[in-house]
């Protein structure tokens, strides 16, 4: 998916300073933000759209819904950054190497998020294609449940030593609360129910292959030091339901289709790197 970074706040004051290294305000009838106005700051108006972008990222409401206290507050943010935009221009700063690549970046940033957007206004997920990413994964999503317990220690031969304890009939639980550092130990290692796909690898390639009721007779090697696993139980997962995980779905179809138009320009693009 085509990663943009920068708010709209950001994006509103880069317009702005934009606005300001040019070499003629545009009139409010030629302007392409529209001929609406909120102020005017020495003689520069603050147009309507700013205005509305600026307030939705501001205040996170519809700049119909502000109260009059509130609009005045963000009109005079507003006027805040077009003195300080000018004062920029006054200084030199936009015409600075890094302000005016920030400035272009930025303008591009945005400029890729609008087209993003865009896009995936007229190609939207389709039911079809929301069903089939769900039938895809559903396998892993109706995957197995284990219920296992484990001791942790430090050393091999530490994990070597429970094993034989337990091979002399040992219980696993009461071994687990003797010999576990972990914070499992004092009750007995239980790790309740997981999932593989919830537990570390090691672990979980270890509890696949055993049978319920056994122990593990070969220490399990992790970040975390060395386990000995015994398997309790086993269950069927049962799995979401589809419009449960609708938008989930809906957003891995839509980030799927947005990564494969932007390869699509990439390889139409003639890129030469320097």
């Amino acid at each position: 998916m085509i990663r943009v970074t920068g708010s709209l706040a950001v994006a509103s004051v880069a317009a702005l300073t934009a606005s300001c290294t040019q070499s003629a305000t545009p009139t409010a009838a030629n302007d392409v933000l529209g001929p609406g106005q909120v102020a005017t700051v020495n003689g520069q108006r603050i147009p309507e759209s700013i205005f509305r972008v600026y307030t939705m990222s501001a205040m996170r409401k519809n700049a119909d819904d502000l109260t009059p206290e509130e609009r005045k507050a963000v009109i005079d943010d507003l006027v805040g950054v077009i003195v300080m935009a000018d004062e920029a221009k006054k200084q030199g700063l936009p015409a600075e190497r890094t302000v005016a690549a920030q400035l272009e970046l930025a303008r591009m940033q945005l400029t890729a998020r609008a087209m993003a957007t865009r896009y995936m206004e007229k190609n939207a997920a389709s039911a079809a294609e929301i069903q089939a990413v769900y039938d895809e994964n559903l396998p892993r999503l109706a995957g197995q449940q284990f219920k296992a317990r484990h001791i942790l220690v430090e050393t091999q031969e530490e994990a070597n030593a429970v094993i034989k304890e337990l091979q002399q009939g040992k219980d696993f639980a009461e071994l687990a609360k003797q010999r576990a550092s972990g914070p499992t130990g004092p009750n007995g290692g239980d790790l309740g129910w997981f999932t593989a796909d919830s537990m570390v690898q090691p672990v979980a390639e270890a509890v696949r292959a055993m049978k319920v009721g056994s122990y593990s007779t070969e220490p399990v090697k992790t970040e975390f030091g060395y386990h000995v696993l015994h398997l309790d139980d086993t269950r069927a997962q049962d799995p979401p339901t589809l419009d449960s995980m609708r938008q989930e779905l809906t957003q891995a179809v839509e980030r799927n289709k947005l990564q494969a138009y932007v390869r699509t320009l990439v390889q139409a693009a003639t890129v030469v790197n320097e």
